[in-house]
């Protein structure tokens, strides 16, 4: 039982810790925010995928104070950070002790199609996400992908397909040629616009590639982001 406050945010707690337990490790890592929670008046429940530990849930106390060096802007989704985390391996919830952004984003706040890009990006990592141990591959492979987010200029729209695309390598069920458009597996990030289809054939696609997901990946369920790309590409 918790001897803490509860909350629904990935069934964790928050309170005082057991008799016994390990003290907390300093770690610093990079990481790339998945998304974050409002916890009572003046906190922040933060999901991460760090560089050295996996997923972890950080708590961020004081996030709405003016004096915080801690403020909510660091902790959008796909903010690409470094941290020391207070680490405790028998804790569900670490907390923070220094955050800073280690990439500052040139365009995707800027510019709605690379916005809602993110959004939707931020939450397919947040229902596929799950270990809490050190991936490097994988890391740097979400790391560049989402500074290629924010420097490409041609083809933005096309980005989500070949990232879903790319991404199941590392989930472990790569797609095949015959479920999708071949042409697909042979682009990357720089020849986006190679890709020559109309908003419906887009979303076709983000449907089907969605509903691979979903076989594979448990729990995986409706995206809430995706119908906010629908509206947009409808101008693409």
């Amino acid at each position: 039982m918790c001897n803490g406050s509860t909350t629904d945010f990935g069934s964790v707690c928050i309170g005082s810790n057991p008799v016994g337990t390990t003290r907390s490790m300093i770690s610093a890592t990079r990481a790339i925010v998945l998304n974050h929670l409002r916890y009572g008046d003046n906190s922040l429940i933060v999901n991460l995928y760090t560089e050295s530990m996996g997923r972890q849930a950080v708590f961020v106390k004081g996030t709405f104070s003016k004096k915080s060096a801690m403020r909510l802007a660091l902790f959008q989704p796909l903010h690409l950070v470094e941290t020391d985390l207070y680490h405790r391996a028998n804790r569900q919830m670490q907390r923070v002790s220094n955050i800073h952004i280690c990439y500052p984003f040139q365009s995707i706040p800027f510019n709605p199609v690379k916005n809602s890009i993110a959004l939707f990006i931020a939450e397919v990592l947040h229902k596929t996400l799950k270990e809490e141990e050190s991936n490097p591959e994988l890391f740097c492979f979400l790391f560049h992908t989402i500074q290629a987010l924010d420097l490409n200029d041609c083809g933005t729209a096309n980005f989500h397909l070949v990232f879903l695309v790319h991404y199941s390598r590392h989930l472990g069920f790569y797609l095949k040629y015959d479920h999708l458009f071949p042409q697909l597996f042979e682009m990357s990030f720089e020849n986006l616009d190679s890709l020559q289809i109309n908003h419906h054939q887009r979303n076709t696609l983000t449907e089907c590639l969605l509903e691979y997901y979903s076989i594979h990946v448990a729990n995986f369920g409706k995206l809430k982001s995706f119908s906010v790309l629908r509206n947009i590409f409808q101008d693409k």
